[in-house]
């Protein structure tokens, strides 16, 4: 037995060594940048579009390509960094920062603020409003279909300052949801828009191509035109946009709003508010 587990262990190390001498890697420099502070540490996503650059009291986020995007000043004491990656499942990505000094550890939710383009796209309010609430919606979302008094409430405290603005956002499991954007949108080229909006929130149950042209009827819109623009190159494109407009802000459902490119984690009326006191306070100075 003795001499059977030394023939082994000699088989085993021979195996080892052979593995060893045989392993190969093949590697390349991906990318090289420079950053402006002395890092600590770093981090990447999950996705592979940003790093974390941690330096003494501050975290500097970087692109791919190395350009700088942001920075988030941080307790100096920190030297250590890495990134949950929960921004794939469309939540709040948080980057978690600890100190070997003090053993202290500390968690730090982000979003970054989107330039979301708004041109032609139906709106209440004041068009010239320094404050834009823009909300991702689908017409067969029940949540998107609760939003019409809180939108009240918004402009009613701010007559002058802010505008609501709708993009289309249909979700690829609501079937209904982008013929139903398309006659909506079919209904702006008459100035109904919103009315139109309204109708069918009131019909989720039935959007169909008859319930479509009842509504033009009854907001007497020229029905020929309206049935025209459902055909309309120009509409698809818009609603289109409207949908990379969502992917490139990181939306990934409905309803989704944001005030001036800040999106809004509670869909409530102080929460919205004191977000737009905090655009109006910025813009001020």
């Amino acid at each position: 037995m003795k001499q059977k587990a030394i023939f082994l262990l000699a088989f085993l190390l021979s195996v080892t060594f052979a593995g060893n001498a045989s392993a190969r890697i093949d590697f390349e420099i991906t990318s090289n940048f420079n950053t402006t502070e002395n890092p600590l540490d770093i981090a990447s996503s999950l996705d592979g579009k940003f790093i974390f650059v941690l330096s003494k009291g501050q975290v500097a986020i970087y692109n791919k390509n190395g350009k700088l995007k942001e920075t988030i000043a941080v307790d100096k004491a920190m030297n250590r960094i890495s990134v949950s990656g929960l921004a794939m499942a469309g939540l709040d990505d948080k980057i978690y920062l600890s100190s070997e000094n003090t053993k202290k550890i500390q968690e730090i939710s982000y979003t970054f603020v989107v330039h979301i383009d708004t041109t032609g796209s139906p709106f209440l309010g004041t068009a010239a409003a320094p404050v834009e609430v823009v909300v991702f919606s689908d017409f067969q979302c029940p949540h998107c279909s609760r939003l019409g008094p809180l939108f009240e409430q918004i402009l009613e405290a701010n007559p002058e300052t802010v505008k609501i603005v709708h993009k289309d956002f249909p979700l690829r499991g609501h079937k209904k949801a982008r013929p139903a954007a398309v006659a909506a949108q079919a209904a702006h080229e008459q100035g109904k828009f919103w009315e139109f909006h309204d109708e069918l929130y009131k019909n989720m149950r039935d959007l169909t191509p008859k319930k479509f042209t009842e509504i033009a009827t009854k907001l007497d819109l020229d029905l020929e035109k309206f049935k025209k623009d459902q055909t309309s190159p120009a509409i698809s494109q818009r609603i289109a946009k409207d949908q990379r407009d969502a992917s490139q802000a990181g939306v990934h459902g409905t309803p989704s709003l944001f005030v001036n490119g800040r999106r809004v984690k509670n869909r409530n009326f102080i929460t919205i508010q004191k977000m737009i006191n905090e655009e109006l306070n910025r813009v001020k100075k």
